[in-house]
């Protein structure tokens, strides 16, 4: 009997020591969303609704929120460099009235988009410029939090002519 207990405890042991944290959402990496142009709105909360526990803002209210005065970074695509410092930055502006942003010209290519917001997991995305996506009129970017399940939060919505 204590043999087998102690076994149980031994194998139990090494199983959570060899197991990972669980992660209910992780974010694609080297997805890129396809554009012919980066301009559009920034939008989001800051925090979750402390009504509704522990949740997101419904989309209606975190399409309304426009972030004016945020510095988006549109950075030359290098994997697996998850460090910024070692990849060119190519263009940075800062939203202006109700969140616009527009990075002008940018040659096609793949790129990642960096947004200095506070909500966790939301700061970047993966985008590809180029002339075989349907012509761009805008993008919307979401940087609410992202919930444990996945939803809210965290979206580029782009905008065909």
């Amino acid at each position: 009997m204590r043999r087998t207990t102690l076994y149980a405890v031994v194998i139990t042991g090494a199983l959570l020591f060899q197991a990972q944290a669980a992660i209910s959402c992780s974010l694609a990496d080297g997805y890129f969303y396809q554009v012919t142009r980066l301009r559009g709105q920034l939008v989001g909360m800051t925090n979750y609704w402390p009504l509704l526990g522990y949740g997101s803002y419904p989309s209606w209210l975190r399409y309304r929120m426009a972030r004016d005065n945020v510095k988006l970074r549109l950075y030359k695509y290098g994997w697996p460099i998850h460090d910024h410092s070692q990849t060119p930055l190519v263009k940075t502006v800062v939203t202006g009235k109700n969140g616009r942003f527009d990075f002008g010209s940018v040659p096609l290519g793949h790129y990642r988009l960096v947004i200095d917001w506070p909500a966790t997991d939301s700061n970047s995305f993966d985008v590809e410029i180029n002339n075989l996506a349907t012509e761009t009129s805008s993008v919307t970017i979401d940087v609410s939090p992202v919930d444990p399940d996945c939803k809210g939060g965290h979206e580029f919505t782009v905008h065909s002519k």
